[in-house]
């Protein structure tokens, strides 16, 4: 029985790009210019990404057209500027939380591997 990509939540999907950006980062570092293929969780995020501007109305010139793309403008990009807007917590990231580290050769952030990994992230909110 196949999933639907539509139930599928926006975490979920940060989950799904972070941990196929790593590895394909790594390679990237390691010399390579284009590290296909894509690890099968970043093309499931990357077009679950697609799905998601798509069902949110985002005009089809302002979605990332491939991996490559979403890599140089997307990942490097605060989520804050994204034009989908993110189906999240309030408070649960940060104006300038990204995927990739623009000032880093494009390294991916801390949020990146713990998005990667799963782990819940806890916000600290101050009163």
């Amino acid at each position: 029985m196949a999933s639907d990509p539509t139930k599928l939540n926006d975490l979920e999907m940060l989950s799904l790009l972070a941990l196929g950006l790593i590895p394909s980062m790594e390679r990237v570092v390691a010399g390579e210019k284009d590290p296909f293929p894509y690890p099968d969780a970043l093309l499931c995020g990357f077009n679950q990404l697609i799905l998601t501007c798509a069902l949110r109305d985002v005009p089809r010139a302002q979605r990332p057209a491939s991996i490559p793309e979403f890599i140089t403008t997307w990942g490097v990009m605060p989520f804050s500027e994204w034009c989908v807007k993110l189906d999240v917590p309030a408070g649960l990231f940060t104006v300038n939380d990204r995927l990739l580290n623009p000032e880093c050769d494009s390294r991916p952030t801390q949020l990146c591997q713990k998005l990667s990994q799963g782990e819940a992230i806890a916000v600290e909110v101050v009163y």
